[in-house]
């Protein structure tokens, strides 16, 4: 019983549906059971053909014999129906036309076993293993593109898209495989792309005016940090704001500093580094100048007092 629940049936729709066979007791246990189910679709000019056909052949056979020159006419049953005026509306014409695709299908399978493109086929004799028609469930999906299944059964699948910065360049993998550090690529990509590094390098033309104007601001900054520290005691220096002013001259020149970490490849510790240190040097230095408004500020209404 367990060998048979591992089977899998393929019905058609004339039993896989009925209620006679669902409720024979135990049929649950001879395992998965794949019904197919073929839609109706009305076949183009056949009425025409069968009024015109049917018609041509009572004609023809008025005098009690039948011609047997007639198109598709050989067959005595077909004969017995012209006369005895059958209608065909009663007739599953959706079953016998499976059967109709089915001969052929194996007739096409024949002919390409045996190489018959020729002209004339071999005489081999055929195996069951040989190529006959395939039947898949789902197409096979394009690289790029993983497979979803859909249902129990593996080859009843969706094609997805490989999202971007993962690629696929295999078919029937349900997984997309992700790009190195330094690659990228887009949505449902075979392949990953090299990334394309832009810095600002320490040999360019611009870096060399940038660090040009910022070897000035530093020299600025520090040269008035100098000069304010050796004359910290003085009434100018005092009267100029004194050690706040001394604070807010050394921020600036962290904050300049902050900008040598924008040149040459980029490090770890330069990314950690860089933001961080500008923001936190250049509030200090507007906090100083908000001190010495209020010192300013509150020293005019003292005097006019």
């Amino acid at each position: 019983m367990q060998r048979l629940s591992q089977q899998v049936w393929i019905g058609t729709e004339d039993w896989s549906v009925a209620t006679l066979v669902s409720g024979i007791p135990g049929i649950h246990t001879i395992g998965t059971v794949l019904g197919i189910s073929i839609k109706y679709a009305a076949i183009a000019g056949f009425e025409t053909f069968e009024s015109h056909v049917v018609s041509k052949l009572l004609r023809d056979t008025s005098n009690g014999m039948m011609d047997l020159r007639v198109d598709c006419l050989q067959n005595t049953d077909l004969y017995s129906m012209a006369v005895k005026n059958f209608s065909l509306d009663g007739y599953d014409m959706t079953s016998s036309y499976n059967v109709y695709k089915a001969v052929y299908a194996v007739a096409h399978a024949l002919h390409q076993a045996l190489g018959c493109d020729s002209g004339e086929c071999q005489k081999i004799e055929v195996q069951p293993w040989q190529e006959v028609p395939p039947s898949i469930c789902s197409p096979e999906c394009p690289t790029g593109h993983r497979k979803l299944q859909t249902g129990q059964h593996k080859c009843c699948f969706d094609c997805l898209a490989c999202p971007a910065h993962t690629f696929l360049n295999s078919t029937g993998s349900t997984w997309c495989q992700a790009c190195e550090l330094h690659q990228w690529s887009t949505e449902a990509s075979k392949v990953c792309l090299d990334r394309t590094v832009l810095l600002l390098a320490w040999d360019a033309p611009l870096s060399l005016a940038l660090l040009v104007l910022l070897a000035l601001t530093l020299f600025m900054t520090l040269g008035s940090g100098v000069v304010f520290l050796l004359n910290l005691g003085t009434p100018v220096a005092k009267s100029a704001g004194g050690r706040t002013c001394l604070v807010m001259l050394l921020a600036l020149t962290a904050a300049a500093a902050s900008a040598l970490c924008h040149f040459g490849l980029p490090s770890r510790p330069a990314c950690l580094l860089k933001q961080p240190l500008f923001v936190f040097s250049f509030t200090v230095c507007l906090a100083c100048v908000t001190v010495r408004s209020f010192q300013v500020g509150n020293s005019t209404i003292f005097s006019t007092l």
